[in-house]
């Protein structure tokens, strides 16, 4: 898988740690993949495996359902090429906000984004623990993001839990190619990104304090010249 995600230079996030936290915080992505000249689409929760340094040894698991075309597509030992999408804040901006720019700019979106390219394929196959092991991963990563009682199944009747279980299988994507893409003004004066930063802090949706508040974090790095 060669194809590339278009970023411009100054949009480029590199940082494993930043690409890692932008997974963690944002696990539920959508899975793109082509397969016998389909594409097929599903919107899924992930968890990655891997040190955090190495992102080339990183590994992605998740669940679907067994009757998921995207499932069916995978049967049999089949492996296709994808591209994972993982999704942090955007928000709208509006020119009104820039100070040095503000007669002179556009509309337009800042945003995060991270997109994993690889190869995708069931996982788990021929070993019953897998599933077992995946699912209570998966609960206690977002009970523990939650806070609160913890959650475990043994309270249910074990024919509810065989059948929940024989209805969904597990699937890994390896990576091939791993991109952040971070657009939050870069190419913009420090005093427009602060305006930008002010008008996002005015209103009251999350996703505009979220990006507030990611370009604010952002921001005494890229004063210091480095590069984020």
């Amino acid at each position: 898988m060669t194809a590339g995600t278009y970023i411009p230079p100054q949009f480029r996030q590199d940082d494993p740690a930043v690409l890692a936290d932008v997974v963690a915080s944002h696990p539920f992505a959508a899975l793109v993949l082509a397969n016998e000249g389909q594409m097929r689409c599903v919107h899924l929760p992930f968890l990655r495996f891997g040190e955090i340094a190495q992102p080339e040894r990183w590994r992605f698991e998740s669940h679907l359902a067994r009757a998921n075309p995207v499932a069916k597509a995978l049967a049999d030992g089949g492996e296709a090429q994808a591209i994972l999408i993982f999704t942090g804040p955007d928000a709208y901006v509006s020119p009104r906000w820039y100070v040095d720019a503000r007669e002179t700019s556009v509309p337009t979106w800042n945003y995060q984004a991270v997109h994993v390219r690889g190869t995708v394929r069931l996982a788990g196959e021929g070993d019953p623990d897998w599933l077992d092991r995946h699912l209570h991963d998966l609960i206690d990563t977002h009970q523990d993001r939650i806070g609160g009682e913890p959650f475990d199944w043994d309270h249910l009747p074990d024919s509810q839990i065989a059948g929940m279980k024989a209805a969904i299988v597990g699937i890994e994507l390896l990576p091939e190619r791993i991109e952040g893409i971070e657009k939050l003004g870069q190419n913009k004066t420090a005093a427009d990104r602060g305006g930008v930063i002010a008008g996002l802090e005015r209103r009251s949706d999350h996703e505009s304090s979220a990006m507030a508040e990611l370009m604010s974090l952002r921001e005494p790095a890229r004063d210091a010249g480095q590069n984020t």
